[in-house]
């Protein structure tokens, strides 16, 4: 049996005449088979060049004319072009073409109107699924090479859910991101509908419906000052607040994940985008959560899984220092502990209660949560890149889906709005997700203790936000350092002393010791005036 392929572009009259003298010979000899190929003129090229390539053929014009060794198997046997296939078909067959100049022409017209409405066909069908589109920014990031399968495997929109991936680096990562996105197609997962690298933030956040920024590999430089490290990333931001202003949709999901300053990051976004719903800006803290609860489920001897409510407030940074963050376990419950008293699978008991040992809690478990990540990754030598996808693509699932138990209580980077008295930052709250959105839980019962702390890690994240919005006034507090709770009472004190309804000998002045070396004439009442180390 004889198989021939015929392949040429559609605008080549040519390709007409050898087309009709194939379905001639087709018709003629019941062993002689024709597969044609005729592809619109922008597309000719690029196929060619491929086909000639992956078969070490050298062929340089429309029409193209190989025999498939279907009997034998192998690779074709290249003929050449119009004039090889016409000397064949003469030699073999006895048969010729006498096509005149004119049919061939109309033929080949027939051929161009054919492709057009081919390709017009295959857009209208692509138009009927309309994907969501997923951008990861900086997407070179080994994380994202981890949390793609769970974005386009469905695990995290859902198994009915079509979708986009786009790739957005700086170029001189492009040929990486080229790499990634074949791999991703060698994925073939059935939901994934295309995969883009984008050299263009427009493009890249072009009717997107959720943006995940990753950190940059080499984003800070050694010799910069954290001021000046502040400052860049202010600049780079505000450019991504208007592009996401001007292309994302409005409900667009927006997750910061990584390293550095991620509250000061989201923050920016938030104050320089106008379109975006705010609320949809966040700062993934997933991944410190979930440090903490493996520390507390080995210290109890239960899965990492069976620790819940655990509540990580303040930084969100994968590398936050430890005065940047707060601990909460005040409402955090443990399951599957082999203790005296069992239940069932969601039996849960206090894990304040169950660990008895407070003195733990408070050195060695901030301790070692602080130091967690360098342990690890000087333990293999490469970023945690895997865990933090994993806890990424928890948190996007949660977000969209709902959690599994709508009651389970996480931790989520989002803007205060007055929640335990803090306001005008971004900051890890206690958040519980439900039919979409997620709702910060604003009641808890917190000690005066975890409160002092929350106080000092707001205004540590403020002191960052200060070097790009010099408008955020001093807190009265952060003045005073440790002794700020005495300093506040004193104030109060003091107006009430300076009250109408004050009498002789009430008065108490606060003075600053170096301000007392400085001006020792300020105090003149009658009442010596107690001095106060600050």
């Amino acid at each position: 049996m004889a198989k021939f392929v015929i392949a040429g572009s559609c605008d080549c009259p040519y390709f007409a005449k050898l087309e009709l003298l194939a379905d001639q010979l087709s018709t003629n000899l019941p062993h002689f088979q024709v597969h044609k190929i005729v592809l619109p003129k922008e597309q000719w090229g690029g196929w060619l060049a491929d086909t000639c390539n992956k078969n070490n053929w050298v062929h340089e014009k429309s029409p193209i004319v190989w025999r498939e060794l279907v009997d034998r198997g192998g690779k074709g046997m290249l003929l050449g072009g119009f004039n090889e296939f016409m000397e064949y078909a003469q030699c073999y067959y006895g048969l010729t073409s006498e096509m005149m100049t004119e049919l061939m022409f109309k033929i080949r017209d027939e051929n161009i109107d054919a492709c057009a409405e081919k390709l017009k066909e295959e857009e209208e069908f692509k138009n009927l699924s309309k994907p969501t589109h997923i951008c990861i920014v900086n997407a070179s990031n080994p994380v994202a090479y981890h949390l793609i399968p769970s974005v386009a495997s469905g695990k995290i929109y859902g198994p009915d859910t079509e979708i986009s991936v786009r790739l957005f680096d700086s170029p001189i990562r492009a040929k990486a991101l080229e790499g990634i996105a074949m791999e991703i197609q060698d994925l073939a997962f059935p939901l994934l509908r295309k995969v883009t690298v984008c050299e263009d933030l427009n493009e890249a956040f072009k009717d997107a419906s959720a943006v995940i920024f990753l950190d940059s590999t080499k984003d800070f430089e050694s010799e910069e000052r954290h001021d000046e490290y502040l400052l860049k990333n202010f600049e780079q931001f505000k450019t991504y607040a208007k592009v996401l202003d001007n292309q994302a949709l409005p409900d667009a999901k927006i997750i910061l994940s990584g390293n550095g300053p991620l509250n000061f990051n989201a923050h920016v976004l938030i104050e320089h985008s106008s379109k975006l719903n705010k609320q949809n800006i966040v700062a993934s803290s997933r991944l410190q959560e979930r440090r903490a609860r493996t520390l507390l489920a080995e210290k109890m001897r239960v899965i990492p899984a069976g620790v819940q409510d655990v509540v990580t407030w303040g930084n969100c940074a994968n590398d936050a220092a430890v005065d940047s963050m707060h601990i909460e376990l005040s409402l955090a419950t443990v399951k599957g502990y082999d203790g005296a008293i069992t239940g069932p699978t969601w039996f849960s008991r206090s894990l304040i209660e169950m660990i008895y040992d407070n003195k733990w809690l408070s050195t060695d478990f901030i301790t070692d949560h602080g130091h967690r990540k360098d342990k690890l990754e000087g333990a293999f030598n490469h970023p945690t890149s895997l865990s933090e996808a994993a806890a990424l693509s928890s948190l996007m699932r949660d977000w969209i889906q709902g959690a599994s138990s709508p009651d389970e209580i996480f931790s989520l980077g989002v803007e205060c709005e007055g929640w335990y008295d803090i306001s005008g930052c971004v900051m890890s709250l206690p958040v519980k997700f439900t039919g979409g959105s997620y709702q910060v839980v604003w009641d808890m019962e917190l000690s005066a203790e975890s409160k002092t702390k929350l106080r000092k890690v707001e205004i540590e994240l403020k002191r960052d936000l200060k070097v790009a919005f010099p408008s955020i006034e001093d807190d009265p507090k952060q003045a005073f350092g440790e002794d700020s709770e005495l300093i506040t009472a004193m104030v109060q004190q003091q107006q009430l002393s300076e009250s109408p309804s004050k009498t002789a000998g009430d008065k108490l002045d606060v003075i600053v010791e170096e301000d007392a070396e400085e001006q020792p004439e300020a105090v003149k009442d009658d009442q010596p005036a107690k001095e106060i180390e600050a």
